[in-house]
């Protein structure tokens, strides 16, 4: 009797599992058509594909957690998931004893999904029956590897898009660190992540052991763009010549050649510098293949020293193969000789324009001395240089500043260059069209007493410009240098401490191979033009806070002292200086001299003086007009027939002439132009011969203060000047068109009443076409004008600027877009249509399988009841 039993209870297994799997067929083979039909009612084939892929793993875990039947719905829910052939090799995991095998299959019967995963054994051995979803999906990798670890990519059609900045930052030719290259916005398309399931056997933990430690059963790691794949995106895009690559450990790089030099900069013993990773502003402690991105990040390549920060990166880059204009100057640096043939006027004159350069409360920025180059007024305002339309007073364009300039600049032109003093001691040079920057010098080492300043005049000659710094307060110099620039490059060829004291407003003359300079402890001394190195020297016995000027081929020099005392020095070929004479010609002066006719034009303070009050006296300012041979004086300290002296408030207050005086020479009588620092801060006359001078322009209330700044002269005469006030003023004849060069403000380019016009021309035909400028243009359109010779000015704006791109690129990337989006839709539209004309048959097939589906589960409800009673 057992034994039919045992014979009755197998061939029942065996039934079951016949109708199970023809089940599974049937509903497989009606999966295909339940696809078809979706697709048809426009379904996102995506999501279909996501089921289908959910339903394949849920039949792959269910395979492997069901070595035995456990259950109708642990037994149903397993035998769903495999194909009818392997209904067939199910039996084979049915146990040798068969009642045991019987006994075991009518608990399961009885138990619900929890209690499957129990232990039953006919005999009472303990036997492990696993139903533990992580444990099973384990050990089904386990099994279909081999390796015990499983790792499949996670494809996404949709990859996200990883955006980074990344750049070079390493020393120019003269070591300022700059950006050699970059890239705001690089973007990359991560790639697919990978999924890594933990291997059982070699960590022995289970899922629930793995979750008890913090950690996850799977560890999921997501693959993408590294800083190295960044790296090499940035070398290939720039062209920078890099020795790069993958190593044993890793990603390096060695050296990278210097845009600048051409040397390729690598590891340095000396220094310790070497091409240092920063990620994010931090030093990498990883190397760049190990380095993963993410949108956001900022990777850095920084030649510096181990330990060191990021490298503070000047605010402009230099372009030394930038073009240079061929322009010629009228006035192309302070005190230029001073002595100008423009028809300066010499009747009666008229505010031609005043721009204001900043707001005369501001102290904190300070204003150049003009210069005129090509048709342009240039102009230094803080960390900015300017280039004005001469005619109107308008900003055409600005360019930036490494550094700001300090209270007193005196910018030079030379060969299409402006070279700008800023603090800190150093020089740059821009382009004078463009204001692209050539080159700039680094910063001077400061002391306990402060930074440098450059203050004081630069002097061209050989190629090279020469200048001095002062470490100083408002009354005292505490140390500083004198330099000597090359012009091309930018390279500092010597620099000479000074220890005792600097260069505070002073100024060199070259003298044939020496330059000459005084500095504020009254020393005059003559260097090795090439070497700087001292050849001789001459005490004044006062601080020279004025530029040296020379005649008779740099064989005669003349030197102002701040005590008002004129000294004339001789030069032998050897360097040798000595004083030939000196007289007094005021109570103080920092002004330099002009030298015209035989005679030397200076200013000053006099010694003499109105009594204001018991405590207060006013000094009159002064010009004094010195015979350059017998050193005879001539004094000018009254103006229109009046005292020279400042007027505040209807009081008077002490004038001082600091500027350097213009001289011209009209009709065959010598004029003689100068400022007062004094109010009203206006433009006085002299014209040699008269007993005294004339106040010929007086600003308007709002624009009048103090004025230490020279005058620069404009190819028409034109008088150009700043003052305290923060305003750069326009003077001219009233009697001549260039004495009456100010426009309406609202007139177009062709002289109407129209808006200027703000359209940007088209460049084709220039060099620089295609190229962002580098000056920023404020306007872009004026009145022409004519200059001297009576050509017709021509705009720096007419060649240089580029058409600004990203709104266009923008523009045409939403029409890709709008037309992508256009044709996805048509063809979706095709498809369907397409789909809906098989419709009938779509919808057929589905039905039948999921009707077949529908009565095999009957019959299976009904045989195991049936089984039951």
């Amino acid at each position: 009797m057992a034994r039919t039993r045992m014979a009755a209870s197998r061939r029942h297994i065996v039934v079951r599992r016949a109708l199970v799997a023809a089940l599974t067929l049937a509903m497989t083979v009606g999966q295909v058509p339940t696809a078809a039909f979706a697709e048809a009612l426009g379904a996102d084939a995506a999501a279909v594909e996501s089921l289908a892929d959910g339903a394949q793993l849920a039949a792959t875990n269910a395979n492997l957690g069901a070595a035995s039947e456990q259950g109708a719905e642990g037994g149903l829910a397993a035998t769903v998931g495999q194909a009818g052939d392997e209904a067939q090799d199910a039996e084979g995991a049915v146990e040798s004893d068969g009642e045991a095998e019987a006994n075991a299959a009518d608990a399961a019967g009885n138990s619900s999904p929890s209690d499957s995963a129990g232990t039953v054994d006919a005999d009472g051995d303990e036997s492990a029956v696993k139903a533990d979803g992580a444990d099973a999906a384990a050990t089904g990798a386990d099994e279909a590897t081999g390796t015990g670890k499983e790792e499949a990519d996670v494809t996404n059609d949709d990859a996200q898009v990883i955006e980074v900045s990344i750049a070079v930052i390493g020393p120019d030719a003269n070591d300022v660190d700059v950006q050699w290259t970059g890239n705001a916005k690089m973007a990359f398309k991560a790639e697919a992540a990978t999924v890594t399931t933990a291997d059982t056997a070699e960590a022995d933990e289970s899922a629930a052991e793995a979750t008890a430690l913090g950690a996850a059963a799977t560890d999921v790691t997501a693959a993408g763009p590294t800083a190295a794949d960044a790296t090499e995106a940035l070398f290939n895009e720039s062209g920078l010549d890099a020795d790069y690559g993958m190593g044993s450990y890793g990603f390096y790089l060695n050296t990278i050649a210097s845009p600048y030099t051409g040397e390729k900069l690598g590891w340095d013993q000396e220094t310790g510098k070497y091409w240092q990773l920063f990620v994010n502003g931090t030093a990498s402690d990883v190397g760049a293949s190990s380095v993963m991105l993410k949108t956001g990040d900022v990777i850095t390549w920084a030649y510096s020293a181990y330990g060191s920060a990021i490298p503070e990166v000047s605010p402009v880059t230099p372009q030394p193969d930038a073009e240079r204009p061929d322009w010629d100057s009228a006035w192309p640096g302070y005190a230029s000789g001073s002595n100008t043939t423009a028809p300066t006027p010499t009747d009666e004159v008229k505010e031609s324009w005043v721009t204001q350069i900043k707001d005369s409360a501001d102290w904190a920025t300070n204003v150049s001395d003009p210069i005129y180059v090509g048709d342009y007024v240039y102009i230094a305002a803080g960390s900015k240089l300017l280039q004005l339309n001469a005619e109107t007073g308008e900003t055409e364009r600005e360019g930036t500043l490494v550094a700001p300039i300090n209270s007193i600049a005196r910018m030079v032109y030379v060969d299409g260059r402006i070279i700008v003093p800023l603090s800190g001691g150093r020089l740059q040079a821009l382009t004078a069209d463009r204001l692209a920057t050539l080159w700039m010098t680094p910063a001077l080492s400061a002391t306990e007493q402060g930074d440098q300043q450059s203050l004081s005049t630069l002097t061209l000659g050989d190629g090279c410009v020469y200048f001095g710094t002062a470490v100083a307060d408002w009354s005292t110099t505490y140390g500083g240098n004198f330099v000597c620039v090359d012009v091309q490059t930018g390279k500092v060829l010597w620099s000479q401490e000074n220890s005792e004291k600097g260069y505070y407003w002073s100024g060199a003359a070259l003298a044939g191979s020496y330059v000459v300079v005084g500095d504020d402890a009254g020393a005059v001394i003559a260097r090795d033009a090439k070497t700087g190195a001292e050849v001789s020297r001459v005490d004044v016995g006062a601080s020279v806070r004025s530029t040296v000027v020379t005649s008779d081929g740099g064989k005669t020099l003349f030197v102002v002292s701040m005590d008002g005392v004129l000294h004339r020095l001789s030069l032998s070929d050897a360097g040798i200086l000595s004083e030939t004479g000196k007289v007094k010609f005021a109570k103080t002066s920092t002004s330099t001299p002009t030298i015209s006719g035989g005679k030397l034009f200076v200013g000053g303070q006099s010694e003499a003086f109105t009594q204001v009050s018991k405590w207060v006296k006013a000094y009159y300012g002064v010009l004094a007009v010195i015979d350059a041979e017998s050193l005879s004086v001539s004094e000018v300290s009254t103006i229109d027939g009046h005292a020279f002296v400042g007027d505040t408030n209807g009081q008077a207050t002490s004038a001082e002439v600091k500027s350097a005086p213009v001289v011209s020479v009209q009709n065959g009588e010598t004029y003689v132009y100068f400022t007062a620092n004094c109010n009203p801060g206006g433009v006085y006359r002299y014209r040699l011969g008269d007993t005294d001078a004339s106040l010929i322009y007086t600003p308007d209330a709002d624009h009048q203060n103090y004025c230490m700044a020279s005058i620069t002269v404009g190819p028409d005469g034109t008088l150009y000047y700043v003052n305290d006030s923060g305003a750069l003023f326009a003077i001219g004849s009233a009697a001549t068109e260039g004495g009456d060069q100010g426009g309406d403000d609202n007139a177009g380019s062709d002289g109407s009443d129209d808006e200027p016009s703000t359209e940007t021309p088209q460049k084709d035909n220039e060099p620089n076409a295609g190229a962002r400028p580098v000056g920023t243009p404020l306007t872009t359109a004026k009145k022409a004008i004519k200059n001297a010779s009576g050509n017709t000015k021509k705009s720096a704006n007419d060649g240089d600027e580029a058409r600004e791109t990203s709104e266009e690129a923008s523009a045409e990337t939403s029409e890709i877009g709008s037309k992508t989006a256009s044709r996805t839709a048509a063809t979706h539209a095709a498809t369907y249509a397409d789909d809906m004309a098989n419709a009938p048959l779509n919808m057929v097939l589905p039905v039948a399988g999921m009707a077949a589906g529908v009565i095999g589960l009957a019959g299976i409800g009904f045989w195991l009841f049936r089984r039951r009673v």
